[in-house]
């Protein structure tokens, strides 16, 4: 388990201007990870856009934590289906991984994380905004913390850097990752998740 890379993508990247899921940009992840999977490489996927996609069906603000924590689980369902969906197709099974803080108390998410990717899986992980919103402030440092976990060699996350007025992250957010990081050795890249092959150029 040494080639072991989390990729945080952003709402920004998997939602369009009407937020709806792209599905063009999710194939081509997909496309990139079989790649990735063929030359020996294990990814976990955090992703986010569930309170974004969720706001298509209830009408929420930032004032109103019930109704993003409402949305937040319809936009969830949505989120995995697709990717399910969609990964499938590129014959690779996904696993929903839903966490908060209370869950890194104990080691079993890190032995349930090593045993999708022994296995083949990809893990998507999100935070569970329905139980706890922004249970670690963002799934850009909930990336950094599954880096952590697995002492993976990378976390990569695929941003427009414009943000989301859904989430909670941001260029500043991003920054403060990059420090938490590198003082734990782990080297992170931040690069535009709509340029083509994007994961695969930062990777090989």
């Amino acid at each position: 388990m040494e080639k072991i890379f989390v990729v945080k993508i952003g709402g920004s990247v998997l939602l369009t201007e009407r937020n709806k899921l792209d599905e063009y940009r999710v194939a081509h992840i997909a496309s990139q990870i079989v790649s990735l999977k063929e030359a020996g490489f294990n990814l976990v996927l955090v992703i986010s856009g569930a309170v974004g996609l969720g706001s298509n069906f209830i009408n929420i603000n930032n004032h109103n934590l019930i109704k993003k924590r409402v949305a937040a689980g319809i936009g969830q369902a949505i989120l995995i289906s697709y990717f399910n969906m969609i990964f499938k197709e590129k014959n690779l099974q996904v696993a929903q991984v839903l966490l908060t803080k209370k869950d890194f108390v104990s080691k079993d998410i890190t032995d349930i994380l090593k045993y999708y990717l022994h296995a083949g899986f990809i893990p998507l992980i999100n935070e569970n905004d329905v139980v706890d919103l922004n249970s670690f402030s963002g799934n850009d440092f909930l990336g950094a913390e599954i880096t952590s976990l697995l002492n993976a060699k990378k976390f990569i996350m695929l941003s427009t850097m414009k943000g989301s007025e859904y989430g909670v992250g941001g260029g500043e957010a991003k920054q403060d990752v990059i420090e938490i990081l590198k003082r734990k050795n782990i080297e992170t890249k931040i690069v535009d998740g709509k340029l083509k092959n994007i994961l695969l150029k930062t990777i090989l």
